[in-house]
């Protein structure tokens, strides 16, 4: 189990800029198209799509743990960044994972480059969130309705958590607080403290729920990708063939991917979620 764990923590990654609150290190960069310094939007495109990372396994250097650490997907030039970016100008966020996901969503540097982006002229702010990136970009639009973001598209996201997070000996100290915040038992209390707080209506949201076994993507199970929670919201999903470590490399699911930036995901009906059970979950109708 901890040779697995450390594989996923390798494969997760997301990207931003300054310092939270706790003073994580955050990173935020242009990768296509690619540009030195200032964000620079392309003539006449509206549409821009943030990546952002989940976990990164570090079990010996804290130093490393603490670092804003792009993954390869991220990067200008991978497949992903070039099949998003024929339809927009594409940024990635990175953050060093030595507090809780709860303290880096929170953090005003990313905030900040939001409202730079919806500054600069963009009508579709899109949020890309792969394993934990996912659950930071949930947690975001919940805390700032008003941002300005228009899509989230979760990936594999462990939103009612992993029993893999619980494996704090695979991670150095400094980085447990991280994992740990993305246990079942810590991501059941943090969304009992937020029950007020739901998807916004402008908002539209869709999960992307990884299928490479008999019941999840090998590190998080289909109901935590698409949680009770977000149903009852009309949230839509739809089940991919693949798992957590390959989903943002091979070319099939990055087209999904690409497709989900690029669709509209109008809120369900219950009946439709109901339906739709059976398909994303292989769940009988109760």
């Amino acid at each position: 189990m901890a040779a697995a764990l450390s594989l996923l923590l390798v494969c997760v990654d997301p990207a931003c800029l300054g310092q939270t609150p706790a003073g994580v290190e955050t990173h935020f960069t242009q990768v296509h198209p690619p540009v030195k310094d200032a964000l620079e939007r392309s003539n006449g495109q509206e549409r821009a799509v943030v990546l952002i990372h989940g976990i990164r396994i570090h079990p010996f250097n804290s130093t490393k743990a603490g670092e804003a650490i792009f993954h390869d997907w991220q990067k200008a030039g991978s497949s992903l960044v070039r099949s998003l970016g024929k339809d927009a100008d594409v940024f990635a966020y990175a953050y060093g994972q030595t507090a809780a996901l709860e303290t880096i969503a929170g953090s005003p540097a990313f905030s900040r480059k939001v409202a730079k982006l919806r500054f600069m002229g963009y009508k579709e702010i899109i949020l890309v969130g792969h394993s934990a990136g996912g659950v930071l970009a949930r947690l975001f639009v919940e805390d700032h309705p008003d941002s300005g973001v228009t899509r989230v598209i979760q990936v594999c996201a462990p939103n009612d958590g992993s029993s893999l997070a619980s494996a704090t000996f695979s991670v150095c100290k400094d980085q447990e607080p991280f994992l740990q915040s993305l246990t079942k038992k810590e991501r059941s209390k943090q969304w009992a403290l937020r029950l007020e707080k739901t998807i916004p209506e402008k908002v539209e949201f869709c999960c992307l729920v990884g299928v490479a076994g008999t019941n999840g993507d090998v590190m998080v199970s289909c109901q935590s990708q698409w949680p009770g929670d977000l149903q009852k919201q009309g949230i839509p999903a739809c089940r991919l063939s693949t798992s957590h470590f390959t989903v943002m490399r091979t070319p099939k699911t990055i087209e999904k991917i690409a497709e989900a930036v690029r669709e509209r995901h109008p809120r369900w009906s219950a009946e439709t979620v109901e339906k739709m059970r059976k398909i994303v979950l292989e769940e009988r109708s109760k």
